[in-house]
């Protein structure tokens, strides 16, 4: 099953197969002329120096000359050999062919100088299951406008120009005449409803189609509201105020100026308020906008009322602000976050959204904080209908309250990291502080977890030591029965996670942060960079890694951090291997590196666009996922592309034994491939 409102998505795959066949200068011209010691070599290099490969499959060695100072010496033509020619064969070119299983020590020789490569020979991995998308949102983009006419009839306007409509059953995209965003929806019903956004767009739907209105201004339209078919109104930047009367829309007179006027909302013709930036509300009587005494300097975003004496205003740090039909007065509010959008169904039901999922309603006596449990996305949008309140955010979310109870209909964050606890469960994490689980039944939930910024990273021990990282230093831990939120020592970035064993895990991030947790202890270590981190991985507490800018590559020997030399300038973003001669790394431009235990060195890449993750089940089984749902699959020699089933970019790789393999990324994308 499939989170709830997610859908999946197919994609065409257009990287064609790569195989890893380097090239050794020199080593396959048979009448090059060799060059000895006495030509200045004092060194000889196998690259790899230990490598893992699969029965049948071609591996190209490179030997590398140095003279006394350290300089590369070219145009080698050595002479090579093989220990166990049953098990490897090598060309005179440095082709190494595997031939069965077993060991081979290659040795590279000029004159006395020789130089050795360790190459395993294992059994050829069988046929792979095919990947396919588990779980695929309807859109990523920030949800700004909400207006339901029904339960069975709801409306949701945002970023590129996308409107979606709930039909009681699904969310579905609609099909719109722009790109526009969609800023504010309003209808009569649901066959004449109203859009505005930016640049002056409106639009009208008739129950069949959208189409495009003639607004007269291309300031952005950030409201729109009625009362009735013939008194339909618009607000905007710039001081903008329009009118529709059934024919088309004309200016209305603002006296208060250019400041933005974000909401709007009336009782008659006659009795109309808009609210702005700066604490600006304006009433207007029949003829004219003027201003009102609001009490506030602070932005405010949305107004309603359930009749010409109860208004309610909202906006910036919590501001709650009631008309009485005389004075404007400030209410005392609960929450100290920004709130966008108010709505109610009456004078003892009001509710007003905000930032990380924030909701907070009156009751008729005073306002409360709302336990919502669905979301800790940017609200911006409310509206109700029958007995069902709807609220709309960021990163596609809707959630609905029905008799009180707060479920998500649809919602697509980025995810940027997923976790195995072998064989289960798995856990998934991205922005608004999501964080998915999936049991062994197959079907990923949201998790209940303390509010919280954006989370990039997840690892853990087992199912009852888990944690998540992210933004300003937050870090999350779950004990097996509930998550709750640890102090950290750096307000910081923290962008991934490794757990070596119950009583270490490392997290790494910006400025060079690196940190350990032991339970619910939290420490710093030294790293000796002030380079971001992007990942960490090790293979045990005595052998891990950590990768981010300028090719920076960290290992911790169990006493302490180094720096290791990567040959790259590029920007690294995932780490992962299986010994500490067998390491891997990948990240900008194609970047694909490898650790044979004596040094990193560049693998030929399958692509030149950017690499974001990389893990795998054995030493001849590693897979790679990066932009435009860009898959590889390595299997010591060469790259094979495989189809991902989506173009979404792909963020995170993980598996475990018993598990299926994961990635993770775009518009809560999660495809996966069995066991």
């Amino acid at each position: 099953m499939s989170l709830p409102g997610l859908a999946s998505r197919s994609a065409r795959t257009t990287v064609a197969l790569a195989l890893f066949l380097g090239t050794t200068a020199g080593c396959g011209d048979d009448n090059a002329q060799p060059v000895g010691p006495g030509d200045g070599i004092a060194s000889l290099e196998a690259v790899p120096a230990r490598v893992m490969i699969e029965v049948g499959s071609t591996l190209a060695l490179q030997l590398i000359g140095r003279k006394a100072d350290g300089t590369p010496v070219e145009s080698l033509n050595p002479k090579w050999e093989t220990s166990h020619p049953t098990a490897v064969t090598v060309s005179s070119a440095g082709l190494v062919t595997a031939a069965a299983q077993g060991s081979a020590t290659i040795t590279g020789s000029i004159g006395a100088l020789k130089a050795t490569s360790e190459v395993t020979v294992l059994a050829r991995e069988g046929t792979k299951p095919a990947w396919k998308v588990d779980v695929a949102g309807l859109t990523e983009v920030s949800l700004l406008a909400l207006w339901a006419s029904s339960p069975t009839s709801v409306f949701a306007g945002g970023q590129e120009g996308i409107i979606m409509r709930w039909t009681g059953a699904e969310w579905t995209t609609m099909t719109v005449p722009t790109k526009e965003t969609i800023v504010g929806l309003w209808g009569t019903d649901d066959r004449n409803v109203y859009a505005v956004g930016s640049n002056g767009v409106i639009l009208h739907f008739d129950g069949t189609a959208w189409t495009a209105m003639q607004s007269g201004t291309t300031n952005t339209l950030l409201e729109v509201w009625g009362l009735d078919a013939t008194h339909v109104y618009a607000t905007g930047s710039g001081g903008t105020m329009l009118q529709f009367d059934g024919t088309r829309w004309s200016p209305m007179t603002n006296a208060n100026g250019p400041t933005e006027i974000w909401g709007v909302w009336g009782s008659s013709p006659t009795n109309l308020f808009a609210v702005g930036q700066n604490g600006v509300i304006l009433r207007y009587t029949g003829t004219a906008w003027t201003p009102m005494v609001s009490g506030v300097s602070l932005a405010l975003f949305g107004v309603w009322g359930s009749g010409p004496n109860d208004v309610y205003a909202v906006g910036i740090e919590g501001a709650i602000l009631h008309y009485d039909g005389t004075a404007w007065q400030i209410a005392s509010s609960p929450t100290r976050k920004h709130l966008f959008a108010v709505w109610g169904s009456g004078p003892n039901d009001v509710y007003t959204v905000g930032n990380t999922g924030e909701i907070v309603r009156y009751n008729g006596t005073s306002w409360a904080t709302v336990p919502n449990g669905s979301t800790r996305q940017n609200l911006r949008g409310v509206w109700g209908a029958g007995d069902q309140v709807f609220v709309a955010g960021w990163s596609g979310t809707v959630a609905r309250a029905t008799a009180g109870a707060w479920s998500t209909l649809v919602t697509a964050p980025t995810l940027f990291a997923t976790w195995v606890s072998n064989p289960a469960p798995a856990y998934a994490v991205g922005l608004g502080g999501l964080v998915l689980r999936r049991d062994a039944g197959g079907t990923w939930t949201p998790q209940s977890v303390p509010p919280s910024n954006d989370l990039y990273g997840v690892s853990g021990s087992g199912a009852s030591n888990v944690y998540a990282v992210g933004d300003t230093g937050t870090i999350l831990r779950y004990d097996g029965t509930r998550w709750s939120t640890l102090q950290s020592p750096r307000q910081l970035l923290l962008r991934s996670a490794w757990t070596a064993d119950k009583d270490l895990t490392f997290i790494v991030g910006a400025e060079g942060t690196i940190l350990a947790a032991s339970g619910e202890q939290i420490g710093t270590m030294t790293s000796g960079t002030t380079r971001f981190l992007r990942q960490v991985f090790g293979t045990s507490a005595t052998n891990v890694y950590a990768v981010g800018d300028t090719g920076t590559i960290l290992r911790f020997d169990g006493s302490r951090w180094t720096s290791m030399q990567s040959g790259t300038t590029a920007l690294l973003r995932a780490v992962w291997g299986t010994s500490s001669d067998n390491m891997y790394a990948v990240g900008e431009a194609g970047t694909a590196l490898r650790y044979d235990g004596t040094r990193w060195y560049a693998l030929p890449s399958p692509t030149t666009k950017a690499l974001r993750a990389v893990w795998g089940s054995s030493p001849t089984d590693i897979y790679v996922a990066g932009e435009e749902g860009l898959l590889f699959r390595y299997n010591g020699s060469a790259w094979t592309t495989l189809d991902s089933h989506t173009t979404q970019i792909l963020l995170g790789l993980s598996g475990g034994p018993e598990s299926p393999l994961f990635a993770v990324g775009g518009t809560a994308t999660i495809v996966t491939r069995p066991r």
